[in-house]
Protein backbone atom coordinates (compact mmCIF):
# COMPACT_ATOMS: atom_id res chain seq x y z
CA UNK A 1 0.00 0.00 0.00
CA UNK A 2 2.61 2.78 1.25
CA UNK A 3 4.47 4.02 -2.03
CA UNK A 4 7.01 6.06 -0.41
CA UNK A 5 9.06 3.70 1.30
CA UNK A 6 10.10 -0.24 0.97
CA UNK A 7 12.50 -2.15 3.04
CA UNK A 8 13.68 -5.61 3.46
CA UNK A 9 17.12 -7.78 3.90
CA UNK A 10 19.95 -6.95 1.16
CA UNK A 11 18.64 -10.18 -0.73
CA UNK A 12 15.42 -9.21 -1.35
CA UNK A 13 16.43 -5.04 -1.80
CA UNK A 14 15.68 -2.50 -0.26
CA UNK A 15 14.41 0.96 -1.49
CA UNK A 16 13.21 4.36 -0.80
CA UNK A 17 10.88 6.95 -2.43
CA UNK A 18 10.11 9.62 -1.05
CA UNK A 19 6.78 11.84 -1.68
CA UNK A 20 8.01 15.22 -0.60
CA UNK A 21 9.10 18.30 -1.83
CA UNK A 22 11.31 20.68 -2.56
CA UNK A 23 11.29 24.55 -1.20
CA UNK A 24 10.70 25.72 -4.65
CA UNK A 25 8.75 29.17 -4.10
CA UNK A 26 5.59 29.10 -6.13
CA UNK A 27 2.09 30.20 -5.58
CA UNK A 28 0.02 33.40 -4.70
CA UNK A 29 0.32 33.05 -0.81
CA UNK A 30 3.74 33.99 0.50
CA UNK A 31 5.37 31.32 1.97
CA UNK A 32 6.69 31.07 5.16
CA UNK A 33 10.48 31.33 5.11
CA UNK A 34 12.34 28.81 5.83
CA UNK A 35 15.52 28.50 7.85
CA UNK A 36 18.45 27.91 5.27
CA UNK A 37 18.96 24.24 6.94
CA UNK A 38 15.44 23.16 6.20
CA UNK A 39 15.40 25.05 2.66
CA UNK A 40 18.52 22.61 1.87
CA UNK A 41 17.01 19.24 3.28
CA UNK A 42 13.61 20.26 0.94
CA UNK A 43 15.67 20.45 -2.00
CA UNK A 44 17.82 17.00 -1.27
CA UNK A 45 14.67 15.34 -0.31
CA UNK A 46 12.97 16.59 -3.55
CA UNK A 47 16.05 15.33 -5.55
CA UNK A 48 15.26 11.71 -3.93
CA UNK A 49 11.55 11.96 -4.34
CA UNK A 50 11.97 11.68 -7.89
CA UNK A 51 14.68 8.88 -7.43
CA UNK A 52 17.45 11.42 -8.71
CA UNK A 53 20.05 9.99 -5.78
CA UNK A 54 23.26 11.86 -7.62
CA UNK A 55 21.99 14.96 -7.58
CA UNK A 56 20.08 14.78 -3.88
CA UNK A 57 23.65 13.98 -2.16
CA UNK A 58 25.48 16.83 -4.44
CA UNK A 59 23.09 19.34 -2.63
CA UNK A 60 23.49 17.47 1.02
CA UNK A 61 27.34 17.65 0.31
CA UNK A 62 27.53 21.36 -0.15
CA UNK A 63 25.92 22.14 2.37
CA UNK A 64 27.26 19.39 4.95
CA UNK A 65 30.02 21.51 6.77
CA UNK A 66 27.77 24.35 7.50
CA UNK A 67 24.35 22.63 8.13
CA UNK A 68 25.45 18.60 9.02
CA UNK A 69 24.70 19.55 12.90
CA UNK A 70 21.11 20.76 12.61
CA UNK A 71 17.76 18.19 12.41
CA UNK A 72 16.90 18.79 9.10
CA UNK A 73 19.83 18.07 7.30
CA UNK A 74 20.43 15.10 9.61
CA UNK A 75 16.98 13.83 8.54
CA UNK A 76 17.59 14.06 5.10
CA UNK A 77 21.14 12.68 5.17
CA UNK A 78 19.23 9.46 6.90
CA UNK A 79 16.52 9.69 3.71
CA UNK A 80 19.54 9.71 1.56
CA UNK A 81 21.56 6.79 3.28
CA UNK A 82 18.14 4.41 3.36
CA UNK A 83 17.77 5.09 -0.33
CA UNK A 84 21.20 4.63 -1.28
CA UNK A 85 21.22 1.68 0.51
CA UNK A 86 18.80 -0.10 -2.15
CA UNK A 87 21.53 -0.57 -4.53
CA UNK A 88 23.14 -3.85 -2.09
CA UNK A 89 24.18 -1.75 0.60
CA UNK A 90 22.94 -3.05 3.85
CA UNK A 91 25.14 -1.20 6.24
CA UNK A 92 23.91 2.04 4.23
CA UNK A 93 20.36 0.86 5.18
CA UNK A 94 20.44 0.27 8.63
CA UNK A 95 22.90 2.99 9.30
CA UNK A 96 20.23 5.41 8.05
CA UNK A 97 17.37 3.66 9.61
CA UNK A 98 18.96 4.17 12.85
CA UNK A 99 19.96 7.84 12.19
CA UNK A 100 16.31 8.34 11.49
CA UNK A 101 15.29 6.41 14.79
CA UNK A 102 17.27 8.93 17.05
CA UNK A 103 15.21 11.66 15.49
CA UNK A 104 12.42 10.72 16.41
CA UNK A 105 13.38 10.55 20.19
CA UNK A 106 13.98 13.90 20.45
CA UNK A 107 11.67 15.60 22.86
CA UNK A 108 9.78 18.38 20.49
CA UNK A 109 8.02 15.83 17.82
CA UNK A 110 9.44 16.64 14.06
CA UNK A 111 6.75 16.18 12.01
CA UNK A 112 9.41 15.25 8.81
CA UNK A 113 11.32 12.63 10.73
CA UNK A 114 8.16 10.97 12.54
CA UNK A 115 6.72 10.65 9.16
CA UNK A 116 9.22 8.66 7.93
CA UNK A 117 9.96 6.63 10.64
CA UNK A 118 6.23 5.34 9.76
CA UNK A 119 6.84 4.56 7.08
CA UNK A 120 10.21 2.51 8.03
CA UNK A 121 8.09 0.78 10.61
CA UNK A 122 5.16 -0.15 8.41
CA UNK A 123 7.58 -1.64 5.76
CA UNK A 124 9.20 -3.44 8.98
CA UNK A 125 5.45 -4.82 9.45
CA UNK A 126 5.16 -2.64 12.78
CA UNK A 127 1.77 -1.34 11.28
CA UNK A 128 0.62 -0.15 14.64
CA UNK A 129 3.78 1.57 15.50
CA UNK A 130 3.81 2.85 11.97
CA UNK A 131 0.10 4.43 12.28
CA UNK A 132 1.20 5.45 15.72
CA UNK A 133 3.83 7.88 14.22
CA UNK A 134 1.95 9.33 11.56
CA UNK A 135 -0.97 9.93 13.90
CA UNK A 136 1.96 11.67 15.69
CA UNK A 137 3.80 13.38 12.55
CA UNK A 138 0.01 14.90 11.73
CA UNK A 139 -1.03 16.38 15.30
CA UNK A 140 2.45 18.29 15.21
CA UNK A 141 2.43 19.84 11.76
CA UNK A 142 -1.62 20.12 12.72
CA UNK A 143 -0.24 22.25 15.50
CA UNK A 144 2.45 24.25 13.76
CA UNK A 145 -0.33 25.15 10.71
CA UNK A 146 -2.48 26.25 13.71
CA UNK A 147 -0.03 28.66 14.88
CA UNK A 148 1.25 29.42 11.05
CA UNK A 149 -1.04 28.18 8.39
CA UNK A 150 1.44 29.57 5.84
CA UNK A 151 3.61 26.62 6.64
CA UNK A 152 4.14 24.99 3.93
CA UNK A 153 5.93 22.35 5.22
CA UNK A 154 3.74 21.39 7.69
CA UNK A 155 0.59 21.63 5.72
CA UNK A 156 2.38 19.28 3.51
CA UNK A 157 3.13 16.81 6.05
CA UNK A 158 -0.22 17.35 7.66
CA UNK A 159 -1.41 16.16 4.06
CA UNK A 160 0.69 13.39 3.68
CA UNK A 161 0.04 12.10 7.20
CA UNK A 162 -3.61 12.25 6.64
CA UNK A 163 -3.70 9.86 3.48
CA UNK A 164 -2.13 7.31 5.74
CA UNK A 165 -5.10 8.05 7.88
CA UNK A 166 -7.34 7.56 4.99
CA UNK A 167 -8.64 10.96 5.99
CA UNK A 168 -8.25 12.21 2.04
CA UNK A 169 -10.30 15.36 1.48
CA UNK A 170 -8.53 16.67 4.45
CA UNK A 171 -5.40 16.05 2.95
CA UNK A 172 -5.68 17.04 -0.26
CA UNK A 173 -7.04 20.92 1.59
CA UNK A 174 -3.75 20.81 3.28
CA UNK A 175 -2.07 19.67 0.39
CA UNK A 176 -3.62 22.88 -1.61
CA UNK A 177 -2.18 25.16 1.23
CA UNK A 178 0.76 23.68 0.40
CA UNK A 179 1.27 24.26 -2.65
CA UNK A 180 -0.46 27.82 -2.48
CA UNK A 181 2.74 28.42 0.35
CA UNK A 182 5.35 27.58 -2.18
CA UNK A 183 5.45 23.59 -2.14
CA UNK A 184 7.10 21.82 -5.01
CA UNK A 185 3.70 21.85 -7.51
CA UNK A 186 5.17 18.57 -8.99
CA UNK A 187 5.52 17.15 -5.69
CA UNK A 188 2.35 18.05 -4.11
CA UNK A 189 0.25 16.79 -7.47
CA UNK A 190 2.15 13.36 -6.76
CA UNK A 191 0.40 13.22 -3.02
CA UNK A 192 -2.75 14.64 -4.49
CA UNK A 193 -2.62 11.88 -7.49
CA UNK A 194 -1.76 8.74 -4.40
CA UNK A 195 -4.80 10.08 -2.28
CA UNK A 196 -7.16 9.75 -5.25
CA UNK A 197 -5.87 6.63 -5.82
CA UNK A 198 -6.32 5.18 -2.98
CA UNK A 199 -9.79 6.14 -2.79
CA UNK A 200 -10.29 4.40 -6.19
CA UNK A 201 -10.94 8.02 -8.04
CA UNK A 202 -8.81 6.38 -10.76
CA UNK A 203 -9.40 9.01 -13.14
CA UNK A 204 -8.60 12.02 -11.11
CA UNK A 205 -5.45 10.01 -9.91
CA UNK A 206 -4.74 10.02 -13.60
CA UNK A 207 -5.00 13.56 -13.79
CA UNK A 208 -3.05 14.57 -10.86
CA UNK A 209 -0.42 13.17 -12.31
CA UNK A 210 -0.13 14.18 -15.10
CA UNK A 211 0.04 17.48 -14.08
CA UNK A 212 2.85 16.17 -11.80
CA UNK A 213 4.93 14.86 -14.99
CA UNK A 214 4.38 17.66 -16.82
CA UNK A 215 6.11 20.10 -14.38
CA UNK A 216 8.95 17.33 -13.60
CA UNK A 217 9.32 14.62 -17.17
CA UNK A 218 11.91 12.65 -14.68
CA UNK A 219 10.07 12.42 -11.38
CA UNK A 220 10.13 8.14 -11.57
CA UNK A 221 6.92 7.16 -9.10
CA UNK A 222 5.08 9.23 -10.27
CA UNK A 223 4.82 7.00 -13.76
CA UNK A 224 4.70 3.95 -11.56
CA UNK A 225 1.69 5.42 -9.80
CA UNK A 226 -0.14 6.55 -13.03
CA UNK A 227 0.68 2.78 -14.44
CA UNK A 228 -1.63 1.60 -11.64
CA UNK A 229 -4.28 4.07 -12.37
CA UNK A 230 -4.30 3.27 -16.24
CA UNK A 231 -4.55 -0.11 -15.51
CA UNK A 232 -7.73 0.55 -13.46
CA UNK A 233 -9.34 2.82 -16.34
CA UNK A 234 -8.63 -0.17 -18.61
CA UNK A 235 -5.88 1.10 -20.69
CA UNK A 236 -3.22 -1.60 -20.30
CA UNK A 237 -1.42 0.29 -23.15
CA UNK A 238 -0.38 2.92 -21.90
CA UNK A 239 0.05 1.46 -18.33
CA UNK A 240 3.04 -0.69 -20.23
CA UNK A 241 4.57 2.67 -21.64
CA UNK A 242 4.87 4.02 -17.94
CA UNK A 243 6.06 1.17 -16.41
CA UNK A 244 9.10 1.15 -18.86
CA UNK A 245 9.75 4.72 -18.14
CA UNK A 246 9.60 4.07 -14.78
CA UNK A 247 11.92 1.46 -15.20
CA UNK A 248 14.24 3.23 -17.28
CA UNK A 249 14.51 6.04 -14.99
CA UNK A 250 14.49 3.87 -11.46
CA UNK A 251 15.72 0.53 -12.08
CA UNK A 252 16.39 -0.16 -8.41
CA UNK A 253 13.52 1.52 -7.17
CA UNK A 254 11.29 -0.60 -4.81
CA UNK A 255 8.45 -1.18 -7.02
CA UNK A 256 10.85 -2.36 -10.14
CA UNK A 257 10.44 -6.02 -10.06
CA UNK A 258 6.87 -5.85 -10.32
CA UNK A 259 6.95 -2.92 -13.00
CA UNK A 260 9.42 -5.70 -14.94
CA UNK A 261 7.37 -8.37 -14.01
CA UNK A 262 3.99 -6.69 -15.50
CA UNK A 263 6.19 -5.66 -18.51
CA UNK A 264 7.24 -9.31 -19.21
CA UNK A 265 3.58 -10.31 -18.87
CA UNK A 266 2.23 -7.69 -21.32
CA UNK A 267 0.24 -6.56 -18.52
CA UNK A 268 -1.44 -9.40 -17.72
Amino acid sequence: MTPFIRITTVAASMAVILALVSGAALGQEAETPANAAESLANQAISELAAWKNKSARKILQKGKAKYGSTPEFQTAWALLEIQEGADNNQEKIDRGIKSLTRMTKKKSVDEVATYYRGEVLYQQSKRKEAHAAWQAAAEAAREKTAADPKDATAQFYLGASLIRAKEFGKARKALKKAKRGGFDPAMVHHQVGLSYLFDGQWEKARREFDEGLDIDPRYAPMYFWRAMAWDKIGRKDNMLIDLDQYVKLAPKAPDAGKARALLSAGGR
